[in-house]
């Protein structure tokens, strides 16, 4: 239990240090998008990388989860902190019957059909204009005042949001941990390899990926949430485009499909590599993940963490046989 728990506690205390080792308010800004991007990653993977199921429409989920948040703040009054959760309730309340509907295709036409709903919400946030606002979308000027232990959050100030974003990555790549445990996690892997063979033992396919996209979708939705926290601004192309569901995907692909530690590692690369690419080539960042995401396929289909554990592995082996002999 121990030896379990000893690489959490040691990332946890490593994200603690963060804002004490780091003192660019840029820096602070980029390690806030890597922790974001990690938990949307994560959520896509739990999908994508577990049940094999690939998915183009989960920005549709972020954007759920976004305008619920800001929604509530501004019309009800309702903090950002509360907001978030109930974001990521509301797009676990969305996929329930998407998934019911999608989950009967199978292949591309699974993936087509989750771009579709995901084209289709994004119409829907620029004609409902009395709930939306349509395209102009809402704007947040001012965030509720917050104390803790005494002393009033400074929210002009990055390391509020730095130990919220830290909080959803965290609990993120501990829901993908426990579900590569539990039997659904069993499940998944075994409608990945072979549908037609889990349903032929008796796995409920239907139940099991629509569990799996309502707990994906809980993680997204909060991950919306905290963006329209953090950015205090949310339109249809901010938070309902396709270039966000297709970096989803590429940091999970990155990092290694149906792996723990994956969406993090995809995460610090794509982000901080993309950013530096995004300050260069405003508009060619996409174009650079495109080509990166070829190669990564070519060369590295297990992705980066996946390489990394192999490799790992075959040391110690080695090292076995070593001391074996």
């Amino acid at each position: 239990m121990t030896r379990q728990l000893a690489p959490w506690l040691a990332g946890a205390l490593l994200l603690a240090a963060v804002p004490a080792l780091v003192e660019s308010p840029f820096a602070i800004h980029v390690c806030i998008l890597v922790l974001m991007w990690t938990a949307l990653g994560a959520a896509w993977n739990l999908l994508g990388g577990f049940a094999g199921q690939v998915s183009f429409g989960h920005a549709s989920l972020f954007g759920v989860g976004a305008y619920t948040t800001i929604i509530l703040y501004l019309r009800a009054g309702v903090a950002p902190w509360w907001g978030m959760p109930a974001g990521g309730l509301a797009a676990a309340l969305v996929s329930l019957p998407v998934g019911l509907l999608c989950f009967r295709l199978r292949g591309p036409y699974f993936s087509l059909a989750t771009l579709a709903v995901s084209e289709l919400v994004k119409l829907v946030a620029l004609n409902w204009e009395s709930v939306t606002n349509g395209p102009v979308g809402y704007l947040i000027t001012a965030l509720p005042p917050l104390r803790l232990f005494g002393h009033a959050v400074d929210w002009e100030s990055k390391t509020p949001f730095y130990v919220v974003a830290a909080a959803l990555a965290l609990a993120a790549l501990a829901a993908t941990a426990l579900l590569r445990r539990a039997r659904l996690g069993a499940y998944l892997v075994a409608i990945r390899e072979d549908e037609e063979a889990a349903e032929a033992v008796g796995i409920d396919t239907v139940r099991a990926k629509v569990l799996t996209l309502a707990l994906s979708a809980f993680v997204a939705g909060t991950a919306g949430g905290f963006y329209a926290f953090y950015f205090r601004y949310v339109d249809p192309d901010a938070v309902l485009g396709l270039s966000l569901s297709m970096e989803m995907v590429f940091i999970a692909v990155v990092g290694g499909l149906g792996t723990v530690g994956g969406p993090l590692v995809g995460a610090v690369f794509l982000t901080t590599v993309g950013e530096a690419v995004r300050e260069r080539f405003p508009s060619g960042h996409l174009v650079f993940y495109g080509l990166f995401m070829m190669l990564v396929i070519r060369f590295l289909p297990e992705g980066i963490w996946g390489r990394a554990r192999r490799l790992a592995t075959g040391l110690q082996e080695r090292a076995l046989r070593h001391g074996a002999a």
